[in-house]
């Protein structure tokens, strides 16, 4: 996880709550430092302060929203602002929290981001392509699927796998037409295979004199179904 903050004091407070739970902590003093050690490695979310000088939080979110549509970013105002909200929000944040932030706060919320997080990782995991071979879908915020539409339908006409995410939860699942039509057959095929292991395993348990009994059955017309019926019925009178 990567918290940034450029007060230093604030910084080294949720650094260390986090670190305290269980959270592997890396700090970034400010948006510029966040972005370089972004493009040296890879977060499972990103904390940070919203206010900051050279790179703010809200172009700090649009940076890791173009790289990745899948890690959480927590906002972090130092005044309840309905407008950078929505603003917020509308660019893909999973949550803002309002300064000052208790630590049994901020550990809840990190610890539901990563909940949910890999909640979406284990959903989208069991895709296979019509060869049957795993597919690791690419996953994108509703926000930006809209704004990369373009992008979005090509990879699925190339044969990719789009899940289309909304608070970090999988809410739709994009397939070509193939790909489509292929898991229909499965379904299909699966289903014959079963009524196939059904025939054989009702021929074993029928006798031949009680096969030919039902192939009479079928075979025989309305009028001797009836003749048989009346004739069962008076040998039990």
């Amino acid at each position: 996880m990567l918290i940034v903050d450029d007060e230093r004091s604030a910084l080294a407070s949720y650094a260390r709550w986090l670190g305290q739970a269980g959270f592997e902590v890396t700090e970034a003093a400010g948006g510029a430092e966040a972005l370089r050690r972004m493009n040296r490695h890879q977060f499972d979310l990103v904390l940070s302060d919203i206010s900051m000088p050279q790179v703010d939080g809200l172009a700090l979110l649009k940076h890791v929203r173009a790289r990745s549509s899948e890690v959480p970013v927590v906002l972090m105002l130092d005044a309840l602002d309905n407008r950078t909200a929505i603003q917020a929000a509308r660019s893909g944040a999973f949550q803002c929290l309002v300064k000052p932030i208790g630590a049994k706060e901020l550990e809840e919320t990190v610890a539901n981001a990563v909940r949910l997080r890999r909640s979406g990782r284990r959903t989208v995991a069991a895709f296979h392509n019509r060869r049957g071979d795993p597919v690791e879908p690419t996953s994108f915020s509703a926000s930006a699927a809209k704004s990369e539409f373009g992008r979005v339908l090509e990879m699925v006409i190339q044969g990719g796998v789009v899940v289309i995410t909304k608070h970090d939860a999988p809410k739709a699942v994009l397939v070509s037409v193939d790909e489509f039509n292929a898991l229909a057959g499965a379904k299909e095929r699966k289903l014959d295979a079963l009524s196939g292991e059904f025939d054989a395993l009702l021929a074993r348990m029928q006798t031949p004199k009680a096969r030919a009994g039902m192939k009479a059955a079928f075979d025989a017309s309305p009028k001797q179904l009836g003749r048989t019926a009346v004739e069962t019925v008076r040998k039990r009178g």
